[in-house]
């Protein structure tokens, strides 16, 4: 599917749901994470779509929310980080989506243990999310880095049994809470807008959740080559993202 073609697809609908995933869809996936910064034309772009009647435009990511305040500081612009786990606009309260879990917090433990590994291979980064820890491996050396990957994997058998699990993604590895998952979001925000056609646009397979929870009339929209077992229809990279954004900003002038 062209972005002519998606913007064609939506423009119909009076009232419009339009969730986001952020690296990979809106900005092009990066080498380090803190690479991966919007330029000031998304910026604008995004501004100007906020306000526009009857589209509510939401940016559901797994880096933690403080992150996408810092990344995406418009006004009205919904937010879900940690891949869900967590909502809020840019000025408003957090909701937390799952309620705490209970005994010890694991997440310094294995933060600390993600960089020992890590420290003798050059290319690996390591991620601290406050409630998840990503192991991202693109700069790194394939076979240095499958091994420790594989160490990595080894070394949190006794937190998976505790309610965590491992998330592979674009070259990167990650623990988190389970449960958590960009599902939770888009249910949260389908519900808050039950009239609203909803529209999910995502390239990585955390993405997955997302289209499996859209309603049954909802739209999936794939970025990128990747396989999907839910997409619709895809569109080719960000840049045919943001080329959609532009159709649908014009035609809801």
């Amino acid at each position: 599917m062209s972005p002519d073609q998606l913007a064609a697809r939506v423009q119909e609908y009076p009232e419009l749901l339009l969730m986001c995933d952020y690296d990979g869809t809106l900005v092009p996936l990066a080498p380090r994470p803190e690479d991966a910064v919007p330029d000031p034309g998304l910026l604008k772009l995004l501004r100007q779509l906020v306000p526009r009647p009857g589209l509510h435009l939401a940016v559901i990511s797994g880096r933690p929310l403080a992150d996408l305040r810092d990344l995406l500081p418009i006004p009205g612009l919904l937010l879900a980080g940690l891949h869900g786990a967590q909502v809020a606009g840019p000025e408003g309260p957090v909701i937390n989506l799952l309620p705490p879990p209970p005994g010890k917090n694991p997440w310094p433990e294995i933060f600390s243990l993600a960089r020992q590994l890590a420290a003798g291979v050059p290319g690996l980064l390591v991620e601290n999310k406050g409630e998840g820890v990503a192991l991202h491996y693109r700069l790194a050396e394939p076979d240095a880095a499958a091994g420790i990957l594989e160490e990595f994997r080894h070394a949190l058998e006794p937190f998976l049994q505790d309610g965590l699990e491992l998330i592979p993604g674009h070259k990167v590895l990650e623990v988190r809470r389970r449960g958590v998952n960009k599902g939770l979001a888009v249910t949260y925000f389908t519900r808050r807008w039950p009239r609203a056609f909803p529209v999910y646009l995502g390239d990585d397979r955390t993405d997955e959740d997302a289209f499996a929870a859209l309603p049954g009339n909802g739209l999936a929209i794939g970025v990128g080559q990747r396989q999907s077992g839910y997409a619709h229809y895809f569109l080719a990279s960000p840049a045919e993202v943001i080329e959609f954004l532009q159709l649908l900003n014009r035609s809801r002038t």
